[in-house]
């Protein structure tokens, strides 16, 4: 009878390991992949912005930060901005988005003459 629970208990280690060893590929495929996507840029206009508090217990520390902008396409992306980049984009500006997959890199606001 020890012998049958030391065989499950073996074949149990195995089972969770290996489900550990396919979350960590998966998760670096995925990282691999947004890296090796060309950044892009459009033509852009902050629409709204919002924050998020993480659940009380979370490796999370701070408040997380959104600006969705609509590209001249009409498509609504949103992105995750430091504060510091959520203070200074402006709501209902005009610009050039820079941006790599879901990665925010840049927002350059339109020079009003």
């Amino acid at each position: 009878m020890g012998s049958f629970f030391s065989f499950v208990a073996m074949i149990l280690f195995f089972v969770i390991l290996v489900i550990f060893i396919v979350t960590m590929v998966r998760s670096g495929t995925e990282t691999y992949h947004r890296s090796t996507v060309p950044p892009a840029n459009a033509q852009a206009k902050a629409t709204s912005k919002r924050t998020e508090t993480p659940p009380e217990g979370s490796k999370i520390k701070g408040d997380l930060y959104f600006v969705t902008f609509t590209l001249d396409e009409g498509k609504d992306i949103e992105l995750s901005v430091s504060p510091k980049e959520y203070e200074s984009i402006v709501f209902d500006v005009e610009g050039e988005l820079y941006y790599q997959e879901t990665r925010f890199l840049s927002f350059e606001p339109k020079k009003i003459l």
